[in-house]
């Protein structure tokens, strides 16, 4: 299962890796942070991905922790981009805001349910897992829309 979203990691990672360049040149280097702790929670993807999951889950928990620290970062580098911007940078950020919380709280969901014990998490994961990879593929293609606007 874990194979099956490299394709969407690998593509998340390339448009960190784009709004980072964008961003660092915009702001001065100001987010240079953000760009470490990008890298460092990537690094941590992968290692999650050499771990293995507990009985019945697809993905492990060390995973799932780096994956929702994708939509964590987002929202914290946001915030941070929405404090020096203009008003139309502020309003996009805005809405990115609002589409990364929802993600972030299946990624919460997901990984509250695999670390409590009781949960039958044979059914639970595979929705949540789903559900979190379609809406990061599709808050990818927003942000691919909406950049191509601002071009």
């Amino acid at each position: 299962m874990t194979l099956a979203l490299l394709p969407l990691f690998i593509a998340s990672w390339w448009q960190d890796w784009r709004s980072a360049r964008t961003a660092t040149s915009y702001f001065s280097g100001e987010l240079v942070g953000f760009d470490a702790l990008t890298a460092g929670n990537y690094v941590a993807l992968v290692d999650g991905w050499r771990r293995p999951a507990p009985q019945g889950a697809w993905l492990s928990t060390a995973t799932l922790i780096s994956w929702a620290g994708v939509f964590a970062i987002y929202v914290a580098w946001n915030v941070a981009v929405m404090r020096k911007a203009d008003q139309a940078t502020r309003k996009a950020f805005l809405r990115f805001t609002l589409a990364e919380l929802p993600l972030l709280a299946i990624g919460i969901a997901l990984i509250a349910v695999q670390t409590t014990v009781g949960w039958d998490i044979r059914w639970l994961q595979p929705v949540g897992v789903g559900l979190l990879a379609a809406s990061h593929a599709a808050l990818l293609v927003m942000w691919r829309v909406m950049s191509a606007k601002e071009d």
